[in-house]
């Protein structure tokens, strides 16, 4: 077993622990808050895929009415965490059965109460939210329970419902409405073991209690997220959680990870892993970069989730890796619009994609001392996202051999992504090469940039794998081929082929460096605290246009090193030493997405010291409240679901040596010091074989 535990009560960690007690089940994510908080708590029934805007304001994804809202009152007196009468306080999280516990013991004059309710997100029906509270006291009392269907929900950017509505029966509490912006109909419906008594002037019930010394009363709560054309599942709290528990074994087996010597990795890897087994999606959406702890981000899907996040799945549940490449096959329709919008050819993804419209605003951040919005290029000019894509879908072939996913789509994505950098791109008549001018790479702090580094390589690979996939299906499926590139530009494949021979890929210097950018050797060589000592406000946003690192050499994330990560055979081992050596230095780590990036190349090039340190980073970050919250006066809190992605790639890649050649897995075991073993499953396209790994094994 394996459970996370907090003792005491501390109202000002009540948003740290909502992201570090996430609850889910791939569709519904339910933030770590207690049965009597509102919205003011930042209660999140937070909903997949599922988006709304209000005039004037960011659209963003909905979060549903509560249904899970419970006050304890001994007479006048409120039993409530926040309160004075707490004699203890608990909370837990069982990471091989996502149920969240929390414990309260209350002093009512001589007697005490305690309060246990338990919850999990049915990862077995995925409208399903599941409750049981008891409550006991050692000697006679009485108590009332108000119990709720909360309406008022907490949003970043609403509100976002209208024509709220409430039912109450005597078992039942239901409140339904319709989204502002596309009318759908949200309901969630409660069904409790306790009849209740309707109070109509606060949309709440009632339940009087006569507790008496000894005795146990039990509540449970069932409910039911409907959206649209869902169904809701009705069953017992124990019929639910017996199909619950079964769910949870299944994914721990394919998905777990031990390792032996080193409790706090162990700990921390389990927990990042059962992140990422809360968002495995279960319909046609994919992982926002928040995950499902809340708005953040406007609940849009980032380049994280197919970088960061589609290795894991890819290993270990590979129909939730499907699940994220169809996601953007589908939106492919979207991608090309945006493409012609820019007066560019094949597809331009969504930087932050809402169902694959681009949710990205021209204006992210708010300047802490003017208060005025900042214009940021990100939708425009982070073209990269592309070739991100495209990776994605040529990364889930080459470990399926999925030719029905391929010519359902895939290979026109990859092939569309391709396009669209080579259109983008600009032939220098001097130097004879095409260039990919005014960008901004994974390194958000410098913005339109010209060759980007990181950018160049990943169209570069993207257009010559898509030229060598579109050449066997060709061969395989010549028929079905002909349809594909019927659609497409004309002569596509040959021009993506004569394009990447002449792209200009920017080549390591006398000492071994790849320049990030054009001029970026040029910028002043500052370190990070230098660069940090000059802020007037910690809430400054570094980069844009009058940012404190902008004309430095400190960069926001890993941007060079991502090359190696992705194409870790295009260059030799000191080569990528040499870089890790030069850029980690200049690196502040703004992103959560930078320190796995760093760990994964220090493993390569034997720097297993520096891979521990940043593994623990990426693994602890929502453990420890980690993590920037604020970006200038925009908040961005929530959890890290990438680093915990991260942390499973430095954990299994990285230090067991998991790779593959095509479908076929091998281990190359570089285990740090203070991990002495390793045990994992990995998915080789048609089984899951079983890997162990020791210290001392050989590389």
């Amino acid at each position: 077993m394996k459970i996370l535990t907090d003792s005491g009560f501390d109202n000002s960690k009540i948003v740290e622990f909502g992201n570090k007690y996430l609850t889910g089940n791939g569709y519904l994510g339910c933030r770590g808050t207690l049965d009597e908080f509102k919205k003011t708590e930042c209660v999140g029934i937070n909903v997949a895929g599922v988006y709304d805007g209000v005039a004037g304001k960011w659209r963003e994804n909905i979060n549903a009415f509560n249904p899970l809202y419970l006050a304890l009152f001994c007479g006048e007196s409120a039993l409530d965490a926040r309160g004075e009468n707490v004699l203890s306080h608990e909370v837990s999280l069982d990471l091989y059965s996502g149920i969240f516990t929390r414990k309260t013991v209350f002093g009512v004059g001589e007697a005490e109460v305690t309060l246990i309710s338990s919850r999990f997100l049915s990862s077995a029906h995925r409208t399903q939210i599941c409750s049981r509270t008891c409550i006991s006291a050692n000697a006679d009392l009485q108590l009332l329970l108000k119990v709720a269907v909360d309406p008022d929900v907490w949003e970043l950017n609403g509100p976002h419902y209208k024509g709220v509505n409430c039912e109450c029966g005597e078992n039942f509490m239901r409140v339904s409405a319709r989204t502002q912006e596309a009318d759908i109909p949200v309901s969630v419906e409660c069904r409790y073991s306790t009849p209740i008594n309707a109070v109509s002037s606060d949309f709440s019930g009632e339940i009087n209690l006569s507790l008496y010394a000894g005795e146990t009363f039990t509540l449970d709560r069932v409910a039911n997220v409907v959206v649209g054309g869902d169904s809701p599942v009705w069953q017992s709290y124990d019929e639910a959680l017996g199909e619950h528990l079964a769910a949870w074994r299944a994914m721990w087996d394919k998905c777990g990870v031990e390792t032996e010597g080193d409790e706090r990795a162990d700990f921390a890897l389990a927990y990042s892993i059962y992140h990422l087994l809360i968002l495995a999606p279960k319909g046609e959406y994919s992982i926002a970069a928040r995950g499902l702890s809340g708005q953040t981000y406007k609940g849009a899907v980032f380049w994280d989730t197919e970088i960061f996040m589609l290795p894991f799945y890819l290993a270990t549940l590979p129909e939730c890796a499907k699940n994220l490449v169809e996601y953007r096959i589908k939106t492919l329709p979207e991608a090309v619009k945006k493409a012609e919008h820019y007066g560019y050819g094949g597809a331009f993804y969504a930087w932050e994609s809402q169902n694959g419209a681009d949710a990205c605003t021209d204006f992210n951040v708010t300047d802490v001392f003017t208060h005025r919005p900042v214009r940021t290029y990100f939708k425009d000019k982070q073209v990269h996202i592309s070739a991100d894509v495209a990776y994605a879908v040529l990364l889930y072939y080459s470990r399926t051999g999925d030719d029905e996913l391929m010519l359902g789509g895939g290979l026109e994505t990859v092939l569309m992504c391709a396009e669209f950098g080579r259109t983008y791109s600009y032939y220098n008549h001097i130097k004879k090469r095409y260039e990919i001018l005014d960008v901004i790479g994974p390194d958000e702090y410098h913005e339109r940039v010209n060759n980007n580094a990181f950018t160049n390589y990943a169209f570069y690979k993207i257009a010559t794998e898509g030229v060598a996939c579109a050449e066997r299906l060709k061969n395989k499926f010549p028929r079905e081929y002909a349809a594909i590139i019927a659609r497409l530009p004309e002569n596509i494949v040959e021009n993506l082929r004569g394009w990447a021979e002449k792209l200009y890929l920017p080549a390591p210097n006398k000492d071994g460096v790849i320049e990030q950018f054009d001029g970026y050797f040029s910028l002043e060589d500052i370190s990070v605290d230098g660069v940090r000592a000059r802020l007037v406000n910690p809430r400054e946003y570094w980069g844009g246009s009058g940012g404190v690192a902008t004309a430095t050499r400190v960069i926001k994330q890993a941007d060079v090193i991502m090359i190696f990560n992705l194409f870790p055979d295009l260059f030799p081992l000191g080569i990528q030493r040499a870089n890790y050596e030069f850029y980690e230095k200049y690196t502040e780590h703004g992103s959560s997405l930078s320190r796995c990036s760093y760990a994964l190349t220090a493993c390569r090039t034997g720097k297993s010291a520096g891979a521990y340190a940043d593994f623990l980073s990426s693994a602890e970050i929502d453990l420890n409240g980690g993590g920037k919250q604020w970006a200038g006066e925009v908040y961005i809190g929530g959890t890290h679901p990438a680093a915990s992605g991260g942390a499973w790639l430095t954990a299994v890649t990285g230090f067991g040596g998991l790779s593959f050649e095509g479908s076929v897995p091998k281990v190359s075991p570089r285990l740090p010091e203070n991990i002495k073993g390793m045990r994992f499953k990995a998915y080789d396209g048609k089984n899951y074989r079983d890997f162990s790994v020791t210290q001392g094994e050989k590389k």
